[in-house]
């Protein structure tokens, strides 16, 4: 089974999120929903705008959206991601 399965994100996808913690390694870690996403140069408590760039089945990995890339028509925020899902 891979991931694409199981996750509630694909690659491409964009969403904006909170760091609310930080990784072993010291990459950001935000949820969408209850799936974990690993944000590298992200810091603790920022809120930023991210694209998924690999999806595993436990966790997904995404850059940083820089503000001159635009947002998407259809991004989502990891609030209305939420509101969606109840």
């Amino acid at each position: 089974m891979s991931g694409r399965d199981t996750a509630p994100v694909e690659v491409g996808e964009r969403y904006s999120v909170e760091i609310e913690d930080l990784g072993s390694e010291g990459d950001g870690v935000a949820r969408i929903g209850s799936f974990v996403v690993f944000v590298p140069d992200a810091d603790l408590g920022e809120r930023v705008d991210i694209r998924i760039e690999e999806v595993g089945e436990n966790h997904a990995t995404a850059s940083v959206v820089e503000d001159d890339e635009g947002a998407a028509d259809g991004e989502q925020s990891d609030d209305q991601r939420d509101a969606d899902e109840t």
